[in-house]
């Protein structure tokens, strides 16, 4: 066989091949899906792959919506009620409760290296504590008489 001939028998079986592949197969391709689709038997088959089709999808929306808007709604709320919680504590801080709080919460940290019987004995004295600072607002002071002296 010559060059020429080996060339036209390349040719000849290349342009078979590209013709087949990328005209025949395709046209009859879609001509046996056109008449699937028209025929009665497509309609079960079209419904029950949509069914799982849907399906997946909302598999996929609930995974998608778990690994990624719930953390930032986490994050967006933890956001929310640090904000609040920080208002109202300052406005909490402007009332005498919120003073006293402060104190106690002063207390609370001092007391946060403390063994823990320490702990519990400042548990049932801090409430003491701001009972008596509630009571001391309420006293009328009266002098005490005693040898002449005032105190």
């Amino acid at each position: 066989m010559t060059d020429q001939q080996f060339f036209l028998v390349w040719f000849l079986s290349f342009a078979l091949y590209l013709v087949i592949y990328t005209w025949w197969i395709p046209i009859r391709t879609r001509q046996n899906i056109e008449t699937w689709l028209m025929a009665e038997e497509s309609n079960e088959t079209l419904l029950a792959s949509l069914e799982v089709i849907t399906t997946k999808i909302r598999e996929q929306v609930l995974v998608d919506f778990e690994e990624f808007m719930l953390p930032q709604a986490r994050d967006s709320f933890k956001n929310f009620w640090n904000g609040a919680m920080g208002n109202a504590a300052q406005e909490l801080s402007k009332t005498e409760e919120g003073a006293q709080l402060s104190i106690m919460n002063g207390i609370a940290q001092e007391l946060d290296g403390s063994p823990w019987y320490v702990k519990a004995a400042a548990s049932k004295i801090l409430p003491m504590i701001s009972k008596a600072a509630e009571d001391q607002g309420n006293t009328v002071q009266t002098p005490l008489k005693g040898l002449g002296l005032h105190k």
